[in-house]
């Protein structure tokens, strides 16, 4: 390059100006031109410039024979494409092999993102018939790739973009469901393609026959267990009610799991199978019980249960608290303590007022002791004493909860906690009420 040349700088934001009477269409020119700038990075390296055409010509298009040889003739002027068709124009695009490096280069991703970003109408039309067209028989590939995955991300997040084109898209990522379900990056792009109403059509069915015998690993993996939620979250029940069947002979397993146990909270939210009855019978059982309450994972599967259960559930976990000496237990371990502060916040506003009278009765207790008493001051307990004083009802539970703050009352005023509760007790009860009490 001579150093007089004048030089033109390639920027991915900029729509390059080409001759008015060039025959290249404006997505060709475009495609050609993040090739060139990500392909030869020897002869255009990040920063540095090309040489501008000499006067009178259009700007080069395609790259030097000596670097990638001939290319294919670029598509002529295309005035109205049928974004859903399932073949290509018969005259040749920019060739797959060339579009699939530049995805995965960073320069060529960025460049070919920020096309995605600009453009708009038609020209974005074209550009993203091109790219699918371009990129669809290596998807699963691409879509596993640090760099191509966030730009089929940010492909399938257009609300611009063709619906047909989208479930071209979609439709190519069957047959490597489980092995885009455990990648890091593959999990991203199915998450995505689950958002879009083309993805729940296109996939219910596919997830059942791929996954199939492979849901209680994919639960427990890193990246798996996302695509799972999303699965559950965003198809039909009867879709994922396969989800349910496989886990139901693995429940404490799959309750007691770090992965695992989103899995499962996401089933108790949205399914309500046959199979989910037989799930949540096993993880009520007394024993089975007794371990979730404690576990640091299991307790979030009860929770979830607590939340969105039926009375009957609601019921058989509520009583593991209507007893004194359980309820002293629980309320001070780190995990058990969040079950029984969600199990108060629920009874409030259930209709299970005997079972709620039994775990206040076991919380108030009788005379000067009570579990009240030995959790107010306790790290997690006191969060426990908060709900209870919150939530209490009628003269009988207002009166016991005030009695036996005045007890605590010197002690509540030196630590952090007890101040916590006492600002509690000012809001639910006033001043006026307390100061009587005391005096």
């Amino acid at each position: 390059m001579s150093p007089s040349s004048p030089m033109k700088v390639l920027d991915p934001h900029c729509k390059p100006s080409y001759a008015a009477d060039s025959s290249l269409s404006f997505a060709s020119a475009q495609l050609s031109e993040c090739l060139q700038r990500c392909l030869t990075p020897q002869s255009v390296p990040p920063g540095l410039a090309l040489p501008a055409a000499p006067p009178g010509l259009p700007a080069p298009l395609a790259l030097p024979a000596a670097a990638l040889g001939p290319l294919t003739p670029l598509l002529p002027p295309m005035p109205e494409v049928d974004m859903g068709v399932e073949s290509s124009p018969e005259t040749a695009e920019m060739p797959a092999d060339k579009m699939t490096s530049a995805l995965r280069s960073k320069e060529g991703a960025e460049l070919i993102a920020g096309q995605l970003s600009c453009l708009s109408g038609p020209h974005l039309d074209a550009f993203c018939f091109e790219l699918v067209s371009n990129f669809l028989s290596d998807l699963c590939r691409l879509s596993c790739d640090a760099f191509a995955g966030p730009v089929l991300c940010q492909l399938l997040q257009l609300p611009q973009l063709s619906p047909k084109l989208r479930r071209r898209v979609v439709m190519g990522l069957k047959g490597s469901l489980l092995k885009l379900t455990r990648d890091k990056r593959g999990c991203w792009v199915l998450q995505q393609a689950l958002e879009c109403s083309e993805g729940v059509a296109e996939l219910q069915d596919a997830f059942k026959e791929e996954l199939k015998g492979k849901v209680l690993s994919c639960s427990q993996h890193l990246h798996g267990n996302f695509v799972l939620q999303k699965c559950v979250e965003a198809l039909p029940p009867t879709a994922v009610a396969f989800i349910a069947a496989e886990l139901k002979n693995h429940a404490l397993v799959a309750a007691l799991d770090v992965y695992s146990c989103r899995v499962l909270q996401r089933l108790i939210e949205h399914s309500h199978s046959p199979h989910m009855a037989e799930l949540t019978e096993k993880l009520l059982r007394p024993d089975n019980l007794e371990r979730l309450v404690t576990d640091a994972y299991g307790h979030n599967v009860l929770r979830a249960l607590l939340v969105h259960g039926s009375e009957d559930q609601l019921r058989r976990i509520v009583a593991l608290f209507a007893e004194e000496g359980k309820l002293l237990v629980y309320a001070r371990n780190r995990h058990a303590s969040l079950v029984v502060d969600q199990c108060l916040e629920t009874l409030s506003s259930s209709n299970l007022q005997v079972e709620r009278g039994a775990v206040m009765a076991a919380l108030l207790g009788e005379g000067s002791t009570s579990v009240f008493s030995l959790i107010a001051l306790d790290r997690f307990g006191n969060y426990i004493v908060q709900r209870a004083i919150a939530g209490c009802r009628g003269g009988e539970e207002e009166r016991r909860i005030v009695e036996l703050l005045t007890l605590l009352g010197p002690r509540l005023r030196r630590t952090a906690n007890g101040r916590h509760i006492m600002c509690a007790a000012r809001r639910r009860f006033g001043s006026e009420l307390l100061a009587a009490q005391r005096s």
